[in-house]
C-alpha cells in the first residue's frame, strides 16, 4: 500500500505553486490530515483504502479526465489528487510558517520578508478550500454516476462539510 495518494511535489504542481525550501515533513503531515479528514470521508473507508492499495485500477478517478454523466452528458473533472492537493496547499497556507519549540509554537521572522496579515491569510486559507471542495464534489459526481463500475462507492453524490469556516469580522 503506498503511503499518500500524492508526493509532496504534487502538491505544488497540482494546486498553486510554493517555495521549494517548504519542508516535507510538514507537507506529508498535511498529505495525511487532507487524506483522512476530507477524501476518506468522501469516498468511504472501503473505497478509500481500496484506491490506495490498487491506485492502478483508479487511474480516471486519481487523475481526472471526461466521462459521460447517467444524462448522456459529456462531464470533466480534475481527479481526487487534484483535490487533495489543493486541501494540502490551504492547510500549508493556514499553519505552514509556525513550529513548535520547547518555547511554545513561534513563527519564524525573516529580516527579508513580511508577514501578512491574519485576514490575508484566512482569505487565501478559504479560496483554497472552497476550490478543493469543488473539485472533490465533481469526483463525487462522477462516482455517483459510475456506481456500477466503483461497487465500493457507497455515498450519494454528497459531501459532508469537514472543516471549520473561518469568517473575517471588521478590520
Amino acid at each position: 500500500m503506498q503511503e499518500y495518494l500524492i508526493t509532496t511535489l504534487e502538491v505544488s504542481t497540482l494546486s498553486r505553486s510554493m517555495s521549494v525550501h517548504v519542508d516535507e515533513d510538514k507537507i506529508e503531515t498535511y498529505i495525511r490530515e487532507s487524506e483522512n479528514i476530507d477524501i476518506k470521508s468522501a469516498l468511504g473507508d472501503s473505497l478509500f483504502l481500496d484506491v490506495k492499495e490498487h491506485p492502478e485500477k483508479y487511474v480516471i478517478l486519481l487523475e481526472g479526465g471526461t466521462y459521460e454523466d447517467k444524462r448522456g452528458e459529456k462531464k470533466m473533472f480534475m481527479g481526487i489528487k487534484t483535490a487533495l492537493a489543493y486541501y494540502t496547499y490551504a492547510r500549508i497556507v493556514k499553519n505552514g510558517d509556525g513550529s513548535v519549540t520547547r518555547y511554545g509554537f513561534v513563527r519564524k521572522e525573516d529580516e527579508y520578508s513580511t508577514r501578512p496579515d491574519m485576514k490575508e491569510k484566512v482569505m487565501a486559507y478559504n479560496d483554497a478550500f472552497s476550490i478543493a471542495d469543488r473539485y472533490l464534489k465533481e469526483c463525487v459526481m462522477f462516482l455517483d454516476d459510475r456506481k456500477e463500475e466503483y461497487p465500493l462507492y457507497k455515498g450519494y453524490g454528497k459531501i459532508k462539510a469537514n472543516r471549520t469556516v473561518f469568517r473575517i469580522i471588521g478590520d
